[in-house]
């Protein structure tokens, strides 16, 4: 008879994106390492499947998208191949992480169905920002579960640096809900505190794996030639043109990894969606790692890469905060004419022992939330 208790837990995992399937997949790790059998509830919502994300997103992008019936069609038309194409193959990458049986996507089915589990918690990412639609969706605040069950929250992150005074007051009545609160940001510590609601801050579930766990998933491969390797979630021009450059004056080839087919059109070797793993090699093997990503930043900074942050103009308090952590503020891109920011090696030595201080504060904060 299985003794160990079942931990279900909400994240943003079908999200097609690298960060979203190995942070989920950490956290999954992360759980079993103490005991436990982890499940990701299999939670879609309805507005974000593939064949209505697109439809959803036109609602909530700038209206230059909105302008007419012409330039709606346009977007639908450029952005449907896009989705389609990524989501067949993160399909396929998602297997790593288990979820429940049944799929999810609404919370009334959630409410009339729920898995069962000793211990309800939502996991990490974005998952107390607003989703696609721009609104709070209360299912990751665990909304669909009675009263007596126990709720914990490990590393969520509301995205910002402030929640809409509009939600304050319903995200402040759901968090009451939970026995306890861990938080991934700095910045998600002040906002929990300030309505009222206590949280301890832990580091992301991608850093609770050491590099050793990570290169499990690492093809064994030899590296042929020297390279910095891009990252890039947001559109950024100035970016574009700085990664050409900053590759140039190393004397080194550029590769660009993104889950996006469209992204070819930017600057350097394209390695378009490739498997998580492979993903993972390319970050380990550059000389040099610029990203304009989170979770990219948490890779470079777990693999020992050599990077420098291009901080996007929204939710850039996640990489900051684990910059500060670590010390390395610096390493966040202030000017497209500084090219000297990588000429100062990162003291990986130093970062790792920092990192695994935090680790073990961080597993000791959850193994105390699961409790006995």
């Amino acid at each position: 008879m299985d003794n160990k208790k079942t931990v279900a837990y909400l994240t943003r995992h079908t999200v097609s994106n690298y960060g979203s399937v190995l942070q989920a997949y950490a956290t999954q790790t992360a759980l079993e390492k103490l005991g436990c059998n982890a499940v990701c509830i299999n939670y879609y919502r309805t507005d974000e499947k593939t064949e209505n994300i697109v439809d959803t997103r036109l609602k909530s992008v700038s209206a230059k998208w909105n302008k007419n019936a012409l330039t709606r069609l346009f977007f639908k038309a450029t952005q449907k191949p896009v989705y389609k194409f990524a989501d067949k193959r993160f399909e396929e990458y998602r297997k790593i992480v288990k979820v429940t049986d049944k799929e999810y996507n609404s919370e009334a089915e959630l409410k009339s169905d729920i898995p069962k589990a000793d211990i309800y918690m939502t996991g990490s990412d974005q998952v107390w920002n607003t989703v696609v639609c721009g609104e709070i969706d209360p299912v990751y605040f665990l909304s669909f579960l009675p009263k007596k069950v126990k709720k914990i929250a490990y590393a969520a992150s509301f995205g910002g640096a402030s929640v809409e005074e509009k939600n304050k007051t319903r995200i402040k009545s759901w968090l009451k809900e939970y026995n306890k609160i861990t938080i991934r940001e700095n910045s998600g510590i002040k906002i929990a505190s300030e309505l009222g609601i206590h949280a301890e801050q832990v580091l992301d579930p991608t850093f609770l794996l050491d590099k050793n766990e990570w290169e499990k998933l690492i093809p064994n491969r030899k590296c042929d030639e020297k390279y910095v390797l891009v990252y890039q979630l947001h559109p950024n021009k100035q970016f574009d043109a700085y990664a050409k450059e900053f590759a140039k004056r190393k004397g080194l080839k550029l590769y660009r990894v993104s889950h996006c087919f469209h992204h070819i059109v930017r600057s350097g070797k394209f390695i378009c969606c490739p498997p998580v793993g492979e993903f993972l090699w390319y970050i380990k093997n550059a000389e040099y790692f610029l990203t304009d990503s989170f979770h990219g930043t948490a890779f470079s900074i777990g693999l020992n890469t050599q990077f420098a942050d291009v901080l996007p103009k929204s939710y850039s308090e996640r990489i900051s905060s684990i910059l500060e952590l670590i010390g390395y503020e610096n390493r966040i891109l202030k000017s497209y004419d500084d090219f000297k920011i990588a000429e100062e090696k990162i003291d990986f030595n130093r970062v790792n022992e920092i990192i695994s201080t935090e680790r073990k504060k961080s597993f000791d904060i959850l193994k105390d939330m699961i409790g006995d």
